[in-house]
């Protein structure tokens, strides 16, 4: 089995959506989504599909900016209102970051 997957979401001729995920750590390694297409339940429709399909019975991952920081344009409270807990504090490429887990709904573990 490959590492990972990359998925897309496009309306016509404009990226809309990007998911890379790594099947070994259960980590989502990148995920953005276009400004104007963030409150049409795309990150929801992507995860869904990481659960169900992706990473069965596994948790998952992201690492994402540290709470207050001003860098960050709404992405730790969208993963936090999606279930996403609050892991380990982390520094990642000189910058400070924090880990956030969704667990799995069967209890899984993503074996790191």
């Amino acid at each position: 089995m490959p590492n990972g997957v990359t998925t897309f979401l496009s309306d016509n001729d404009i990226a809309i959506a990007l998911m890379s995920i790594n099947y070994h750590t259960g980590s989502i390694d990148f995920f953005g989504v276009h400004p104007l297409y963030r409150k049409c339940g795309i990150t929801k429709l992507f995860l869904d599909k990481v659960m169900n399909e992706l990473l069965i019975d596994k948790d998952i991952s992201v690492t994402t900016f540290r709470e207050g920081d001003k860098a960050d344009t709404g992405y730790r409270k969208a993963y936090k209102e999606l279930g996403f807990a609050e892991a380990e504090l982390l520094f990642e490429f000189g910058y400070h970051t924090q880990k956030l887990v969704l667990f799995s709904k069967n209890g899984g573990s993503t074996n790191e």
